[in-house]
């Protein structure tokens, strides 16, 4: 039985191939206890996995001592970085301190041309010495990113060979791309978490007695020895899968645009899928270090359920970044939690029902009105304390998802606002309406609706590659480079047991010449007119008489896998009864409605709730639901 598997903040969640839901706490000190311990529950005998093990690393501070081999002469090219200021006029702005510091930095006297040619080769001699200087300075990993390796990698070769005893990241096999800062970076990143991701996923394969499927950070599964060779892929993992169920449903009721929307406990992640494509970037940053990989496009802000509420020096109310977490959890859970969440504020105002996951773990009531008490004193009574609460947590996802829009140019009328994860449906609606999104859809199984996302995400391998050409020269350039990425996907998939002929998606970064940014564009149509109308609507000009480069030369391949759907099958009473939410409006009587007694074709105004085991849907004053194909649930918002 093939489990799909997100390892959250709080919960760590499974979706079977039957599309049972199991949840269980997350267990931040050992990941891998909860995983095993939903594994068993579900009696699963193969898993495709998701999970935050590298980002944490990073985060955290945790990776491994990592030293650097650069070209002689660019050992500093993580600490000068790039001129880039995260706020303009913030004078007291820092950057975050290189991962790999100066006494564990090394230069190679070694040089390749811009255009491959070797100008000095390694003396062995060198390279031998190096390697005595990372293994004295107690280096337990290693990152090698020499000058133009992606046009001549053999240099990077031979330092690997040189330090076999250590674990090597080769920027030539890890970014074979231009820019050096982000290629170093990035190379450094894979490094500095390879020794952790090896050891957590071997653990998992000896327990589970194989390799299994893991969730790359640009969408799509591979077998976990592919990332353990290159743990690059894990960093931003995590949220992907919501993203790739997201499609599934997307195309399920027809939808072209959409935004997903993810609130969890810890986090609410949103990205974009335009005309049926995700969004993806090779803009990435982590704790402020660059990831040049490509990755799918998510705008995170720490808002939770488990979102701490709390005042600044100015007497203003803030809601997270800081979250409770899995432990101790709001303080309703019960757990020893001391401080007001997001969580207790939906508790008191009756959008949560007071027992999570099917009625097994009770909420108190009377821990989560201890902890409003303090906030009383600011806002008068329990209800304007809640509503002062849930206002500014949904402000705090409301920029993020203006800024995922915004810097498309794209129109939120256009869209349907997806909204999945534990308190997701909670809050979609009032978010929508702030922003002037139409409607919201809830998926099924939304929930777990990442770990769903994860077990039918298809087999995915990505391959890029630096050559600057003139696009009116570039033809047989970018025919032979796709031709040998198109032989490399068929041997990666053999290698890890798949024998289908994958799906082919050859792209092309491209840029004006003289520009420091590109365009993606596909290959396959008028690549000129292409570029010049996708750089338009992005850009809002096209200078169509300028002439035109191919930067970086892409491969996306997979293997579609299978998308099981949960049949609709109405079963019980719709109607639940009343109870009492809190509104912005102020408080009203909401209908509860059981979402497993709804049929296809079902509509109903509110106010209302509809409740199921891992998830609540809040319907507002004004607003009106239906029961789509597929049991999603469509909720035009109104005004």
């Amino acid at each position: 039985m093939l489990v799909g598997v997100d390892v959250g903040g709080t919960f760590t969640d499974f979706v079977d191939e039957d599309l049972r839901i199991h949840k269980v706490p997350s267990t931040p000190r050992n990941p891998g206890a909860a995983v095993l311990a939903g594994l068993r529950a579900l009696r699963g005998t193969a898993m495709a996995h998701g999970t935050t093990v590298a980002t944490n690393a990073v985060l955290e501070g945790r990776g491994a001592r990592t030293a650097l081999v650069t070209t002689e002469g660019f050992e500093d090219v993580l600490a000068i970085g790039r001129q880039h200021r995260p706020s303009l006029y913030d004078f007291r702005v820092t950057r975050p301190d290189p991962l790999v510091p100066a006494e564990r930095r090394f230069g190679l006297a070694e040089r390749v041309a811009s255009d491959g040619t070797v100008l000095r080769a390694p003396d062995p001699e060198a390279l031998a010495a190096i390697a005595a200087q990372m293994r004295a300075s107690g280096a337990e990993s290693v990152a090698v990113c020499l000058l133009f390796s992606f046009l001549k990698p053999e240099h990077e070769r031979l330092v690997r060979d040189a330090l076999a005893d250590l674990p090597v990241s080769l920027s030539s096999e890890v970014l074979p791309e231009f820019r050096e800062f982000e290629r170093t970076s990035t190379t450094v990143l894979d490094a500095y978490v390879k020794p952790l991701v090896d050891r957590y996923l071997a653990d998992l394969e000896a327990s589970l007695g194989a390799p299994f499927l893991v969730m790359r950070s640009s969408g799509g599964v591979v077998r976990s020895p592919a990332v353990r060779a290159r743990p690059l892929d894990l960093l931003l993992s995590g949220p992907a899968g919501g993203v790739a169920a997201a499609r599934v449903v997307a195309d399920l009721v027809g939808e072209r645009n959409v935004i997903t929307f993810d609130m969890g406990g810890t986090s609410a992640d949103v990205s974009v899928i335009a005309d049926g494509q995700a969004a993806w970037t090779i803009e990435a940053t982590l704790a402020g270090h660059p990831i040049a990989s490509p990755v799918v496009d998510i705008t995170s802000v720490g808002a939770g359920g488990g979102s701490v509420a709390w005042f600044d020096a100015g007497g203003a109310l803030r809601v997270g970044p800081r979250s409770a977490g899995a432990e101790p959890g709001p303080m309703c859970y019960g757990r020893g939690g001391t401080e007001f969440t997001v969580a207790d504020a939906d508790l008191l105002g009756g959008a949560l029902p007071t027992a999570l996951l099917g009625g097994t773990m009770p909420l108190q009531v009377h821990a989560a009105k201890r902890g409003a008490k303090a906030l009383i004193s600011h806002f008068g009574t329990y209800d304007e304390a809640i509503v002062a609460v849930q206002s500014v947590v949904r402000a705090n996802m409301g920029s993020a998802v203006r800024l995922a829009l915004s810097k498309r140019g794209l129109d939120p009328r256009d869209f349907a606002l997806l909204a999945f994860g534990g308190a997701g449906a909670m809050h979609a609606a009032y978010l929508a309406r702030d922003i002037g999104i139409p409607r919201i859809l809830v998926p099924f199984l939304p929930g777990a609706f990442s770990a769903y996302g994860i077990l039918v995400s298809d087999l995915r391998h990505d391959f890029g590659r630096t050559q600057v050409t003139p696009l009116a020269d570039a033809g047989p350039v970018v025919e032979d480079i796709l031709a040998e990425f198109s032989d490399r996907a068929r041997r990666a998939f053999e290698r890890q047991g798949f024998r289908e002929e994958p799906l082919l998606a050859p792209s092309v970064d491209l840029r004006y010449v003289g520009q420091s940014y590109e365009v993606n564009v596909a290959v396959g149509g008028d690549l000129p007119a292409e570029f010049h109308r996708r750089h338009e609507a992005i850009y809002g000009y096209a200078a169509r008489d300028e002439p035109v480069e191919v930067v970086t030369v892409r491969l996306t391949a997979t293997i579609p896998r299978p998308h099981p759907v949960p049949p609709v099958e109405p079963h019980g009473e719709p109607v639940k009864g009343t109870r009492s939410v809190v509104f912005p409006e102020g408080r009203e009587t909401a209908t509860a409605y059981a979402r497993v007694a709804l049929p296809v074709g079902f509509e109903a105004e509110g106010p209302a709730v509809v409740e199921e085991d891992h998830a609540t849907t809040v319907v507002p004053p004004g607003a009106r639901f239906r029961v789509d194909r597929h049991g999603v649930l469509a909720v035009e918002v109104g005004a």
